[in-house]
């Protein structure tokens, strides 16, 4: 999440944060069976379906950074100076979250937490440095292939990465006559979308492409809306549409990745100063945020206490983002805590 300098890159990666804790503000209400169908239920599945594109705008802006450069090419020093930086915060910040789940349930044992260290982590949004460790001893491999092959290979391998993963699972998800799963994923999913931030990021589109391309991501922001709706029921809520490895991520990220690519370097001195701030600030913010909104959570009967639900959620969204944007900054003035950010 670090980096900094091209100003659109700064823009999109405090963006795709300030989506990442939308989405975590609104999920609990989105999953929420009684609430389907009212008001508030579509505006939190509007606010979801922005804020899916979070998680994808940073693996793209990751494989557009890291395979455009040459940092990968000496896989020793990569691996060495990529998982060393990550941690010593990953581990810090697990503890901390293992520290909060044990005081909500008031049981200290140690155990589970070396069990949830060599899973997923102590916190629902610690999969990410797990997801993105991954993709990172990957990335040495994925570099020898993008230097070594054209914009059409590319393409063809992008295509060979989403066959299972999104394509067979998105024809049986809308078809259920035919179950089409003649092999597992070849390549992990999410390496889709570090191969379309690096074609997107590297590549030139012709006009036409762009408001194609754009197009594209309004039929997906829409398709993926009313898809879940039309797929849920009082009874079920299901989000394949907004899954990471939908094709309706893949039109929305992809577009919102070329739009500010596009607009985004235009902007003035300041405002690109600006960002380039807020950028370095995301890891923190990142690792933050949940606790933020756990105790804002906590207090909801007092915060909340006559203002409408619909009104409550965008609130809620602001003071996140505003609470954990201003924690991050503070822990980035403090000698040893900085490190962890």
């Amino acid at each position: 999440m670090r980096g900094g300098g091209i100003a659109y890159i700064d823009v999109l990666r405090y963006l795709a944060i300030c989506l990442v804790i939308a989405l975590h503000c609104v999920v609990g209400y989105v999953n929420d069976t009684d609430m389907y169908g009212t008001g508030t239920w579509w505006l939190c599945s509007i606010i979801n379906s922005f804020g899916r594109m979070g998680v994808p705008v940073f693996f793209m802006l990751s494989g557009f950074l890291l395979l455009s450069g040459s940092g990968a090419l000496d896989i020793r020093a990569f691996y060495k100076k990529r998982f060393l930086k990550l941690a010593a915060p990953f581990l810090a910040w697990d503890a901390v979250y293992y520290l909060e789940g044990c005081a909500v349930r008031g049981s200290w044992a140690i155990l589970p937490f070396f069990q949830q260290l060599v899973q997923q982590g102590s916190k629902y949004h610690l999969w990410f440095i797990y997801q993105i460790m991954g993709l990172y001893l990957l990335t040495p491999f994925l570099k020898k292939i993008v230097d070594h092959s054209s914009t059409r290979e590319l393409l063809v391998f992008l295509a060979v990465v989403l066959l299972q993963p999104t394509v067979f699972r998105l024809v049986n998800v809308v078809q259920p006559v035919f179950h089409i799963a003649p092999f597992l994923a070849l390549v992990e999913g999410y390496v889709g979308f570090y191969l379309l931030g690096y074609l997107l990021g590297t590549r030139e589109v012709p006009p036409r492409l762009r408001r194609a391309i754009y197009l594209l991501g309004i039929v997906g922001m829409a398709g993926g809306t009313w898809g879940n709706y039309w797929y849920s029921s009082p009874e079920k809520i299901s989000f394949y549409f907004s899954e990471g490895y939908s094709v309706m991520q893949y039109m929305t990220a992809g577009a919102l990745f070329l739009f500010m690519k596009e607009y985004g370097g235009r902007l003035p001195r300041r405002a690109a100063d600006w960002a380039r701030g807020l950028a370095g600030l995301t890891f923190g913010i990142y690792f933050v945020h949940v606790l933020v909104l756990d105790l804002l959570v906590a207090a909801e009967g007092h915060l909340a206490s006559g203002v409408p639900l619909a009104g409550w959620v965008v609130i809620n969204i602001l003071l996140v983002i505003a609470a954990s944007t201003c924690a991050a900054f503070l822990f980035s003035r403090l000698p040893v805590i900085r490190r962890l950010i």
